[in-house]
């Protein structure tokens, strides 16, 4: 049974196709035009790619029946060792040749893993932490308040369209094609490709970890008291946020409680044809700004908030319906 498992993993890695978009495949046959790799230093290559996609299979496979999984590890193999090359070469085919015939292609592996395992290890970080914590009996007690009748769920901080994407990452897939301040258009998970995606996930992760750092700097203390809760809610920072403003509008005030009246109220005060008045809206972004710089939050996460503020506003504007 053990020889049959290896014959199959070692045949599986033999048949496996290099996709043409990989800038290790367009590099080997650029090497090809130019003569550049000799054709057994090819053959050496490819030996090393099945080399490493076997020792893939042998760390993070359990089940070695599962082809589906083998084909997967794989494909990881020959994605990041393409990834490190662009990014050893820089993007250059030339270069890339070059450094083909002068080193071991395990290292090129190595550039590609390092560069997506930052990435995966804050994915996990946000899968993990991401959401605001009800508080605990003692945090009840020293704040005084009654929450007999409180929503205990967690407050996820990002969207479900996020949670998506974050768990595609652990698979070295994504599943956006541009940067969102937050994700509302999402793809099937596709393996990413080139070091232009990873730039753009590394962008996408720096978007909801900076959320994350301006839902903590805001008093957090009747969150959980609010109704109906925000975690029944598919975006329930974005309605956070729009509480928030409301209040600040209507009253001049730090909080979070939305209901019909007041955000109708809001409406007619703030909007104009559904665009949010220029004056308040500055003034709303000058006052979430100065906040965060006196709760010590560093110049990304402001610049961020004001971006996620005016996302949420003119989400909400797109809402409002035409007389």
């Amino acid at each position: 049974m053990h020889s049959t498992t290896k014959t199959n993993r070692f045949s599986l890695v033999a048949d496996a196709t290099l996709d043409s978009r990989l800038f290790l495949a367009q590099a080997l046959a650029h090497g090809d035009t130019l003569d550049g790799i000799p054709r057994e230093q090819a053959d050496t290559l490819y030996q090393n790619i099945a080399a490493i996609a076997h020792k893939l299979i042998t760390m993070k496979t359990r089940d070695l029946s599962d082809e589906s999984a083998l084909r997967t590890h794989i494909q990881t193999a020959f994605t990041l060792t393409s990834l490190g090359l662009e990014y050893g070469s820089k993007g250059d085919l030339d270069k890339a040749v070059r450094l083909l015939c002068k080193n071991r292609v395990v290292k090129f592996f190595q550039i590609g893993n390092t560069l997506t395992e930052k990435l995966l290890e804050r994915a996990r970080h946000l899968l993990d932490n991401g959401a605001i914590l009800p508080p605990t009996s003692d945090e009840e007690r020293i704040l005084g308040a009654n929450y007999t009748d409180m929503e205990t769920e967690s407050i996820q901080i990002y969207t479900q369209t996020e949670l998506e994407f974050l768990k595609a990452l652990l698979t070295y897939r994504t599943t956006i094609r541009t940067l969102q301040v937050t994700i509302r258009e999402a793809d099937f998970p596709r393996a990413f490709i080139h070091l232009a995606e990873v730039d753009t996930i590394d962008r996408q992760l720096a978007c909801i970890e900076n959320r994350c750092h301006y839902v903590h700097a805001l008093p957090q203390k009747n969150l959980f008291a609010l109704d109906p809760p925000l975690s029944i809610f598919p975006n329930p920072i974005e309605q956070l946020t729009l509480g928030l403003i409301v209040n600040l509008v209507l009253y001049r005030q730090i909080d979070f409680q939305l209901d019909a009246d007041t955000r109708q109220d809001f409406h007619e005060l703030a909007y104009v044809e559904g665009e949010i008045r220029p004056s308040l809206r500055q003034q709303l972004f000058e006052w979430i700004s100065q906040y965060l710089e006196q709760s010590h939050q560093p110049d990304a996460v402001r610049t961020y908030t004001v971006s996620y503020w005016d996302d949420c506003l003119r989400t909400e504007g797109q809402r409002i319906s035409p007389e």
